[in-house]
């Protein structure tokens, strides 16, 4: 069993999990065991994670989505030309000035290293920068609650947040993220209608993990 393998086992049992967590790092260089051949958006790439259980590196020479490599800081993009995306292209605000003012108060990414390793956390054994979890409601307020059990902060929900603007969004915060999963990324991809991301900093996850049997969002009776 890997490092992590019983907190993966706890957090999937009692939370009655679908899908195991994904556990994503940065690194100047590639995992060997990842896939660094196949091209992916950052969407697509978590989503092979979890349905292959594979590890993926992420670089710039297959990251194929301008608005990924933007949000996990391989490149960068003007926050003109991102605002100028969402306000003409996907109509997810009124006006280009809008979107702007929109885009300057949400984090922005910074460079990490020039990889993204993804893959199930089970197969991790050094810590992790964040894991993501692919939840439905009911999974994402009990993980968001046994996060907080110890302390909590509020955090912010983006509108219009891309699921790659996790990685940026989590780190740069240092709490959890939620995203809904937009309408636009619905249209492209077959997401299902009662699924939403979780991402957590590594800490608050072990956090979770470790406040299962004394939380009412874990194992102890509310």
């Amino acid at each position: 069993m890997s490092r992590f393998g019983e907190e993966v086992r706890k957090i999937v049992d009692v939370l009655s999990l679908k899908w195991t967590p994904i556990a994503g790092k940065f690194s100047d260089s590639f995992d060997e065991r990842g896939d660094s051949a196949r091209k992916f958006r950052v969407c697509e790439a978590l989503d092979v994670v979890r349905r292959e259980k594979v590890v993926i590196n992420l670089s710039r020479d297959n990251c194929t989505c301008a608005g990924g490599q933007h949000f996990i800081g391989l490149s960068f993009l003007p926050l003109e030309k991102l605002a100028a995306v969402l306000a003409t292209g996907h109509k997810a605000y009124g006006s280009i000035d809008v979107a702007m003012a929109s885009v300057r108060r949400q984090p922005q990414p910074v460079k990490r290293g020039n990889v993204l390793v993804l893959g199930p956390l089970d197969k991790f054994e050094d810590d992790p920068d964040l894991v993501v979890l692919f939840v439905n409601p009911a999974q994402a307020d009990r993980i968001l609650g046994l996060a907080s059990f110890r302390g909590a902060e509020p955090f912010m929900y983006y509108p219009a947040s891309n699921i790659c603007s996790i990685i940026t969004n989590t780190l740069a915060k240092g709490k959890p993220e939620i995203n809904f999963i937009s309408v636009f990324e619905r249209r492209a991809r077959e997401w299902p209608v009662d699924e939403l991301i979780v991402a957590l900093p590594f800490k608050d996850f072990e956090a979770a993990v470790e406040n299962i049997p004394y939380s009412g969002f874990g194992t102890t009776p509310a």
